[in-house]
């Protein structure tokens, strides 16, 4: 069983499509679950991650239809079932927001860091109006 493994691991560690400004993950399906059970066990989680990934954003209440991306259902009922794929309604998400409470460190080009760090690199590294991606405002250098 999985529980089997995880009693036995002593740090998990992976990688991440984005790192929200809260420190939460925009990280591939299934993240959330093992992020859970290595609390569970005690087992801290480290995601290395270039500091490109990093986002201004974050996820807002309202906003979880617009973070996630549905992908086709090929990988979980394979198509020589052609018959169920008429029957079944298949949702497939690519994604799955994982908390900052649940990751131990990021380990990024620059360094470690701790997910709560993630708020000062965002201000050094984003113009306070870049922080509203869906502004179309355009602002000068100054």
């Amino acid at each position: 069983s999985k529980q089997w493994y995880q009693r036995r691991v002593a740090i998990t560690a992976g990688g991440t499509h984005t790192i929200m400004a809260d420190g939460a993950l925009r990280a591939l399906n299934g993240t959330h679950q093992l992020a859970l059970a290595a609390k569970h066990y005690a087992v801290p989680v480290i995601v290395c991650a270039a500091l490109y990934k990093l986002s201004p954003t974050h996820l807002c209440s309202y906003d979880h239809d617009a973070f996630n991306k549905v992908i086709g259902p090929e990988m979980m009922v394979p198509f020589r079932n052609a018959n169920l794929h008429s029957r079944v309604l298949v949702s497939n998400p690519e994604f799955d927001y994982v908390p900052g409470d649940l990751v131990e460190l990021y380990i990024t080009n620059i360094g470690g860091h701790a997910p709560s760090y993630f708020y000062r690199i965002v201000s050094e590294l984003y113009h306070f109006k870049d922080f509203d991606l869906d502004s179309e405002t355009s602002h000068d250098d100054t």
